[in-house]
């Protein structure tokens, strides 16, 4: 149940002969009217472009109803709009040539963002990041979506420093099972391709294990158009993190597994949300199950 709105006069992303292979994917943005959001879709917009993709900007709102469109209370719809409405201006002034549209979906944000998530090849959202102890709660829309969706999902702090030119992106390896961290590698290269930015590898592991993302030399093999640095950084803490890789245009890393009592997110993640002020994103683990669980999709649709 959604009511969409494509974009007047939107512009298609790429031109020339059409092309007969697969749609591009959307990248999708939640927004919820607040400042932060609107700084995740200025984000979202550079980089749809960056992509050649559409955008896509999700407004969810669990207000269910039986009058107004689509089920939604009368007096809930346009507001709703609105929302979507200025975040629709904000994309299409940072990104006049992408082309984008607008989707107001009644239900819970987290159910839906992973639900999108599925046809799309990019989730980006707004938080906080003040530091303070409430930042669990406000965190967790963030944290539940990076901890089920089936794509990376970036997440744009409140407070966003210039980024000098000569900053690489950054990329933190380790923070995960092994296998995690090929998805991340290849992610955050790229990202540096398609920025034209240096890539800055963290090392968290011991250099002795195997493996290609741990071999300076199989990066420049696999990337050789990249300007790629190493560091290592062992027993690494949310603060050594954020010391070695910030500001950045992008910090990298994998989503991890969760940790105790059914928490989204595992405890350095969980710092990390609250304390960095770059963008970061959060690639799942390569064998992370996509969709919803049945029951989540009885919920969603009511």
């Amino acid at each position: 149940m959604t009511t969409m709105t494509p974009a007047p006069g939107s512009v298609s992303p790429a031109s020339g002969p059409v092309d007969e292979g697969p749609p591009v994917l959307d990248v999708v943005v939640g927004t919820d009217g607040s400042e932060c959001s609107l700084r995740a879709v200025r984000w979202a917009a550079e980089e749809a472009a960056r992509r050649g993709a559409p955008l896509r900007i999700v407004h969810a709102t669990p207000h269910f109803g039986r009058s107004g469109v689509a089920g939604m209370p009368a007096r809930e719809l346009p507001a709703a709009r609105a929302v979507t409405a200025q975040a629709y201006t904000v994309a299409r002034h940072t990104a006049p040539a992408v082309a984008a549209a607008t989707e107001v979906v009644p239900g819970d944000p987290v159910t839906t963002l992973v639900r999108a998530a599925t046809d799309a090849q990019l989730i980006v959202l707004g938080i906080s990041t003040t530091g303070a102890a409430d930042e669990m709660v406000l965190a967790s829309v963030a944290q539940k979506v990076a901890a089920r969706s089936p794509r990376a999902v970036v997440v744009v702090p409140r407070h966003r420093a210039g980024v000098a030119m000569s900053r690489p992106l950054v990329v933190v390896l380790g923070l995960g099972h092994p296998e995690d961290d090929d998805p991340v590698a290849v992610f955050a290269a790229e990202g540096a391709r398609r920025s034209g930015r240096p890539l800055l590898v963290v090392h968290t592991r011991p250099t002795t294990e195997s493996g290609w993302t741990a071999d300076p030399d199989a990066w420049a093999s696999r990337f050789p158009d990249l300007e790629i640095g190493h560091q290592p950084l062992p027993h690494a803490t949310g603060g050594r993190v954020l010391a070695a890789a910030c500001p950045t245009l992008l910090l990298s890393l994998s989503a991890g597994h969760g940790g105790l009592l059914h928490r989204p997110l595992d405890g350095l993640h969980r710092w990390l949300l609250r304390h960095c002020t770059s963008p970061m994103a959060l690639v799942p683990p390569p064998h992370r199950p996509t969709g919803l669980e049945p029951r989540e999709e009885i919920i969603a649709v009511g």
